[in-house]
């Protein structure tokens, strides 16, 4: 059920330029909701555009009425055929919107993100949570900034996952072909996948492993215990994992417990430097 938008009486005549007593004989007609504080007049404005709309509607000729009918058809012509054409497309839209959404750690943010987006409207947004709306709208601003930012570390991480994909094949195509040589093998594998071979091998790894944590964008407060533990890169993170599980964090950092262990495991995921059952391909690469 939609919320009502209050407006008083000497207000919606002066927005609406329409005489008071006219909008005291709709009120007296049930045309308009409205709610009495005192002597005062409060009227749903909603139901008050409502009434303008008909009244005007009635008094305009046909001739004029059609008239302006065929305006706002041709206003939203476009519009109409983009929804159309898009149709398809709105599911997929729709799971981009949701993946993008998943950077933002914050369910409130999140939720600013989501019905922005989706729904096209700050404002509404703003009422429903008591938020002001320009503090709305920097908050929003604030929410894409950050999203760029980590979609130009996903940007680079994408661009090292397909070397580290690439070497990964080369190495189990060496471990099952011990007969051919090293040049062979290279051939046969850009042969073979020619989309994603980029022949700069454990390089490739390398970069990966040396990101800074800082890049890697944990939750604050496991950022800065990471930070402080003198843990520098994700290499240095992945050592300590790799032997001892993801648990070890907490019996060697201080204040870091059950739930930062999940945070920093669901941002490893959200990365794809975890799989979805927590296991880590870069592992074998550390001592590279």
């Amino acid at each position: 059920m939609a919320t009502k938008q209050w407006i008083g009486i000497e207000e919606a005549a002066t927005k609406y330029q329409v005489s008071t007593r006219r909008i005291i004989t709709w009120c007296k007609r049930q045309e308009i909701i409205y709610s009495e504080v005192g002597d005062y007049l409060m009227l749903d404005e909603n139901s008050l555009t409502d009434c303008l709309e008909r009244n005007i509607r009635f008094s305009l000729s046909e001739e004029e009425h059609k008239r302006r009918m065929d305006e706002k058809m041709k206003e939203n012509e476009e519009e109409f055929f983009l929804l159309q054409s898009l149709k398809e497309l709105t599911p997929l839209i729709r799971l981009i919107i949701k993946e993008l959404a998943g950077m933002i750690r914050n369910d409130e943010r999140r939720q600013l993100f989501l019905y922005t987006v989706l729904q096209g409207n700050i404002k509404d947004f703003s009422v429903r949570k008591r938020m002001k709306y320009r503090q709305a709208q920097k908050a929003f601003e604030g929410l894409v900034q950050e999203i760029k930012s980590q979609a130009g570390f996903l940007r680079t991480y994408k661009e090292e996952n397909i070397r580290l994909r690439a070497t990964v094949r080369a190495y189990e195509m060496k471990s099952r072909q011990n007969g051919f040589d090293n040049d062979m093998l290279m051939r046969e594998a850009e042969e073979k996948n020619p989309e994603i071979f980029i022949p700069e091998d454990i390089k490739a790894v390398k970069a990966l492993l040396d990101t800074p944590i800082t890049e890697l964008k944990f939750d604050i407060r496991s950022q800065r215990i990471i930070s402080e533990a003198d843990i520098k890169t994700l290499r240095e993170l992945l050592q300590i994992t790799s032997q001892y599980g993801f648990r070890k964090l907490r019996d060697m950092l201080r204040n870091f417990g059950l739930v930062s262990q999940k945070k920093v495991e669901k941002r490893l995921k959200e990365l794809n430097v975890l799989d979805v059952a927590g296991n880590c391909n870069l592992y074998r690469y550390l001592d590279e």
